[in-house]
């Protein structure tokens, strides 16, 4: 390790050990809840810590305090963001001393939370350990890669101390991905990625045009957020970085939720910070396994603002391992936004995989957005730079995808842009 990253590293915990070792205890408690041989053992480790979490959400907050005396955690309501916003005040047991977050997400519509110092230093102990499981190692550099709106920046004194270069994915000219890819291919010392796939492919896609080689800049890890990682991507990637991709899902409101691990697609759940639950698609009752459902978590350590039986608005699918060396329930796919869900021409659900795997097999094509605009009407945004060979291909594609009755229009483009929140959608439905 460098010497400047071995300093920060070795500060960072110097700070914590005057704590009290804060971090340090969840982190090996962290450790320990997902090291557990069986879900059984580990439900029965968590029963007592999320006991204890609803018993004082009902002590403290007033909207929890219908609640007193439940039997379990099936006995709260499954919440939304409208819930939470319009009860802000009831539920949150104490905003005064609590540290305010706040996010639009993919929907550009504000929603804020407070966490409590408690939540914190849990989070800090979340992102250490998933993030050493990608080859990350706490003091090396980390190549941020998001939209930097002005509540996200730091001061440049902070960004050094912690060692992050932020790269904004609303800036990445040629003209400023020349001048940054030189300065990671002259620091030898070891860096990390972490950010959103869609600037990745930007990065990738330039990097193609140059006709580059494989760099040589020391990239320890790799880890997308926020939007779905393709397969071409991935390997784009990995080409250039020489280092595997992994997909976390997380969010701004709670933190990281599940994250994969290199050579597996199915994602690790962090069960020792949130109790996730696959709800139906239109009632609060569990789906099997293998079944496409809501995400709804329970955060067990946000004292401020409790989040209980939290629906994410994401849908997903949990399966049980094949390893036997973890046989705790992962996330054997995360969907996204339940309102970006599109329907087939006989109103059934498509699966969001499925125009993942549409652009997979069209690679030639930079960009590709499908908009439902109907229950049969389809419009499809395209920005190929070149002529288009296998448009008839592709439309046959999306008839066999959406229904052969569909109203199909093809809408070349110059670019799709990107949301407010610097994510790029795959799919919307202006039906829904």
């Amino acid at each position: 390790m460098p010497h400047l990253s071995g300093f920060r590293h070795r500060f960072f915990w110097m700070l914590d050990y005057f704590k009290g070792h804060r971090i340090k205890k969840d982190l090996i408690e962290i450790r320990e809840t997902l090291s557990c041989s069986s879900f059984e053992a580990l439900k029965a480790n968590n029963k007592e810590n999320l006991r204890k979490f609803l018993e004082y959400c009902t002590e403290h907050s007033e909207y929890y305090s219908r609640y007193k005396g439940f039997n379990s955690l099936e006995d709260f309501p499954v919440v939304n963001k409208n819930v939470i916003k319009e009860h802000l005040d009831l539920i949150t047991i104490s905003s005064k001393q609590y540290r305010k977050v706040s996010t639009s997400g993919s929907t550009g519509i504000p929603f804020s939370i407070y966490q409590s110092k408690r939540k914190k230093y849990r989070n800090t102990a979340d992102t250490i350990y998933f993030a050493g499981l990608s080859g990350y190692t706490l003091g090396e550099r980390l190549l941020y890669l998001r939209s930097w709106s002005k509540h996200l920046k730091k001061s440049r004194f902070l960004y050094k101390i912690q060692n992050i270069t932020p790269v904004d994915v609303n800036d990445l000219s040629d003209h400023s991905l020349g001048k940054f890819i030189s300065d990671i291919s002259r620091d030898r010392s070891p860096k990390a990625w972490l950010g959103y796939p869609s600037g990745f492919k930007r990065i990738c896609d330039y990097l193609e045009k140059i006709e580059s080689k494989p760099l040589d800049c020391n990239i320890t890890s790799v880890i997308g957020m926020s939007e779905g990682f393709g397969d071409s991507v991935k390997l784009q990637m990995e080409y250039f970085f020489k280092k595997t991709p992994v997909s976390r899902y997380s969010n701004m409101e709670n933190g990281i939720i599940a994250q994969q691990m290199a050579g597996n697609k199915f994602f690790t759940i962090n069960w020792a910070s949130y109790y996730i639950e696959i709800l139906d698609l239109h009632e609060d009752i569990p789906v099997p396994y293998g079944e496409i459902g809501r995400i709804v978590i329970t955060d067990l350590y946000n004292t401020a603002t409790p989040m209980i039986r939290y629906d994410t608005g994401d849908i997903g699918v949990m399966c049980l391992s094949n390893d036997p060396e973890n046989q705790l329930p992962m996330l054997q796919s995360v969907h996204g936004r339940m309102s970006d869900v599109l329907y087939n021409t006989k109103g059934e659900m498509i699966n969001p995989f499925k125009f993942h795997g549409l652009i997979c097999q069209y690679p030639e094509v930079g960009q590709i957005q499908f908009i439902q605009k109907g229950k049969r009407r389809y419009l499809i945004k395209l920005n190929n730079k070149n002529n288009f060979v296998r448009e008839q291909e592709f439309i046959n594609s999306v008839y066999n995808c959406v229904g052969k009755d569909a109203i199909v229009q093809i809408q070349y483009v110059n670019e799709i842009p990107l949301l407010k929140s610097g994510k790029r959608k795959v799919t919307i439905n202006l039906v829904a």
